[in-house]
C-alpha cells in the first residue's frame, strides 16, 4: 500500500485541517499566496498520511510548536509538553500560521512518499500503525525504519522538487534540517546542498525530542525535554548538529539568555 505525505497536496479544495486559505502546498512543499517571501526552510523526513497521524501541520505531533511558542512567544518556557498535550492543540494553528509569517518560515519533508500500491498491509496496535511486508513490520513516523526501507528501494524521495523549489526561491538562505544527517539522510542532503551551495544547511536536534543524547550534550537530567532541547537548539555546541541562528534569533526578540 502506498503511503504519501499528509500534506502532498493542500489547496481550497482539498483541505480537510482547515488552513488558513492564504496557505498552501505543492509537492509537499508549503507555500503562500503572495503573503510573504521565505527565507528559512525547516526540513524534516516523512510525515505520513495514516488515520493515526493526528498532526494537523508540519512537526504538529510533536515539541516543535511548542519550542517555537516558547521562543517567540513567550520569550520563556511557559510549555514543556509536545503540542498534542493540549485539547485544544496548543499552540493553535491559527498562531502557527502567524509564526510562519513573522518569521518567514516554509517546510517540506524528504520523503514524499513510501511503499508502493501492491505492497504490504497496514495493521493499527495502540494508536499506531505500522506496515507489513515481506514478514517485516515497520513503522512509518520512525527513522530508522525510514532508513531500513531506502535499503530495499521502498522510499519516493522528494530531493529533486526540493531543489527545484530552492533556486525558484532565492530568498532562501538557510535550512535546517531537523535531525542528524546520517544514514540515508546524508545523501539527500548532500545532493541538495551542491545543487544550492550559497545555501547553509545546518542540523538541529529531533524536536521529537527522542534519545539519551539530547540530556548527554546539554547536561540536563531530571527536567522533562523542553528545557534540554531549547538549550540544544539555542546554545549546542557539540559536534554532529548545529543550532538556530542567534543573530536571527535576537532579531527576532528573542532573549537568548532565557533558554
Amino acid at each position: 500500500m502506498k503511503i504519501n505525505h499528509k500534506f502532498l497536496t493542500i489547496n481550497g479544495e482539498n483541505n480537510p485541517m482547515q488552513w488558513d486559505e492564504r496557505f498552501y502546498t505543492e509537492n509537499g512543499i508549503l507555500k503562500n499566496k503572495n503573503l510573504y517571501t521565505p527565507e528559512v526552510l525547516l526540513l524534516g523526513t516523512f510525515n505520513p498520511d495514516l488515520m493515526t497521524n493526528l498532526a494537523d501541520f508540519f512537526y504538529g505531533r510533536n515539541f516543535f510548536w511548542t519550542g517555537f511558542k516558547n521562543l517567540f512567544i513567550s520569550n520563556q518556557i511557559d510549555i514543556h509538553t509536545e503540542r498534542l498535550f493540549h485539547n485544544p492543540y496548543d499552540p493553535t494553528l491559527n498562531e502557527i500560521f502567524n509564526l510562519c509569517y513573522k518569521l518567514r518560515l516554509t517546510f517540506c519533508d524528504l520523503i514524499i512518499s513510501i511503499f508502493n500500491k501492491e505492497d504490504g498491509i497496514i495493521i493499527e496496535r495502540r494508536g499506531k500503525e505500522y506496515i507489513h511486508f515481506n514478514n517485516i513490520e515497520y513503522n512509518p513516523i520512525s527513522d530508522n525504519d525510514l532508513n531500513k526501507l531506502s535499503r530495499i528501494h521502498k522510499v519516493n524521495w522528494n530531493k529533486d522538487e526540493i531543489i527545484k523549489y530552492l533556486k525558484a526561491t532565492p530568498s532562501i538562505k538557510k535550512i535546517y534540517f531537523t535531525r542528524s544527517n546520517r544514514d540515508c539522510w546524508t545523501r539527500q542532503i548532500d545532493s541538495i546542498q551542491r545543487a544550492l551551495p550559497n545555501v547553509v544547511i545546518d542540523c538541529i536536534y529531533t524536536p521529537s525530542a527522542q534519545g539519551g543524547a539530547l540530556h548527554k550534550q546539554t547536561g540536563i537530567y531530571g527536567q522533562g525535554k523542553m528545557i534540554p532541547l531549547l538549550r540544544h537548539w539555542v546554545h549546542n555546541n557539540q559536534v554532529g548538529y548545529g543550532m538556530l541562528d542567534n543573530n536571527w534569533l535576537e532579531n527576532k526578540g528573542v532573549n537568548i539568555n532565557n533558554f
